[in-house]
C-alpha cells in the first residue's frame, strides 16, 4: 500500500496513526509531499485524487480519498472489529460522529487553530481576532454537546478508543497547542480525552512535529 500525505495536517495524522494502530506501517509506504512547495501538484497525483489533496491511500487497484473512508477501509481490511465494529448500529454512530466533527466539532476548532497557530507556524499574517471569536463561539457549543457524552465513559463509543476518537480527535495537537485559544478548559471531559488520547501509543507516535523538525 501506499499512503500520501503531508506533515501536520490533522486529517493525515488520524490515517497515519490508524496505520500504526492496525499494525500497518511495516507493509505502508509513506509519500510525504511538502504542500507549500506545491510537490503534489502533478499529473500523476491528480490522476489518483483529482482533488489534488492529501490524505489519499492507494492499495492495488483501490484510489482512496478523504480521511474517515481511509480509516474505516484499513479497519475492515484487517477484521478490526474492536477499533470500528461492523454491525449496522454501531457503524452508523461511528459514522454519526465522523459526520459531526466534520460539519461542525473540527471545523470550529480548525477555524480557531488555522488564525492561532497555523498562520504563526507559516508565517502568513496577523491573526483575524473577529475569526477567532466566531470560532469560538462555534466550538463552545459543539464542545458542549461532546462534554456531556463523555460524562459516563472515557472515549466516544465506551471505554477504548476507536475509529470514532481518531476522527473526532484529530485536531488534538492543535486544541492542546499554547497559542490555540480554543476555550478547552470550559469542558475539562473534553481536555481529559484529548489528554488520553494523545497518550494511546499509536497517536503519540504520530504527534506533529515542529516544521524545523518535519524538514530533517
Amino acid at each position: 500500500m501506499e499512503l500520501y500525505l503531508t506533515d501536520l495536517s490533522p486529517n493525515c495524522r488520524r490515517v497515519l496513526a490508524a496505520i500504526h494502530h492496525l499494525g500497518l506501517d511495516g507493509e505502508t509506504e509513506i509519500r510525504n509531499f511538502n504542500l507549500f512547495a506545491g510537490e503534489h501538484q502533478t499529473e500523476e497525483f491528480k490522476a489518483i485524487n483529482p482533488n489534488v489533496k492529501v490524505p489519499v491511500l492507494v492499495d492495488g487497484d483501490l484510489r482512496l480519498w478523504e480521511a474517515n473512508p481511509i480509516m474505516i477501509y484499513l479497519s475492515d481490511r484487517q477484521n478490526a472489529e474492536a477499533f470500528c465494529p461492523p454491525d449496522t448500529a454501531t457503524r452508523i454512530e461511528v459514522l454519526r460522529w465522523m459526520s459531526w466533527e466534520v460539519q461542525h466539532f473540527n471545523r470550529a476548532l480548525g477555524d480557531i487553530a488555522w488564525e492561532t497557530v497555523a498562520k504563526q507556524v507559516f508565517g502568513l499574517g496577523p491573526v483575524d481576532e473577529e475569526k477567532v471569536v466566531s470560532g469560538q463561539e462555534n466550538f463552545r457549543r459543539f464542545a458542549a454537546v461532546l462534554e456531556d457524552h463523555l460524562s459516563d465513559r472515557d472515549y466516544i463509543l465506551g471505554d477504548t478508543p476507536t475509529v470514532a476518537d481518531f476522527a473526532v480527535g484529530s485536531h488534538s495537537a492543535l486544541a492542546l497547542h499554547p497559542q490555540s485559544q480554543v476555550p478547552l478548559p470550559e469542558f475539562p471531559r473534553v481536555l481529559a480525552w484529548m489528554q488520553r488520547m494523545e497518550a494511546v501509543p499509536a497517536w503519540e507516535k504520530t504527534a506533529p512535529k515542529a516544521p524545523a523538525e518535519a524538514a530533517e
